[in-house]
C-alpha cells in the first residue's frame, strides 16, 4: 500500500468537511481505498490517502488535488508520500 499526504489551508474548517465529502467518490473512482482527514489549525487540515500501490497513486492524486481546487478557494501548503510501513486498523 501506498499513502499521500496533502496540507490543506481552507476558508473553514466546514468548507473543508464539505469538500472532503464531495471529493470521496471521485477519490475512491480513482482507486483510493480509504480517505482521511484531520483538523491541524484553525482553517487547515491535513488529508491521507491510501492507495493500493504507488502507481494507482500517481496516476491520480495530481488530478484529485486539482480537482479539489476547482470546487473551491484552497490552497495545498504542503505534500508527501510514501509506501505504508505499518497498518494496526
Amino acid at each position: 500500500m501506498f499513502a499521500t499526504f496533502t496540507d490543506w489551508e481552507f476558508p473553514s474548517i466546514d468548507a473543508m468537511q464539505e469538500t472532503g465529502t464531495a471529493m470521496w467518490p471521485k477519490v475512491q473512482a480513482a482507486g483510493a481505498i480509504s480517505f482521511k482527514a484531520t483538523v491541524t489549525g484553525e482553517n487547515t487540515g491535513r488529508t491521507m490517502i491510501v492507495w493500493p500501490d504507488a502507481a494507482t497513486a500517481h496516476a491520480a492524486i495530481d488530478n484529485l488535488r486539482a480537482l479539489a481546487m476547482e470546487m473551491i478557494d484552497t490552497k495545498v501548503l504542503a505534500t508527501t508520500s510514501g509506501e505504508v510501513m505499518l497498518d494496526f486498523s
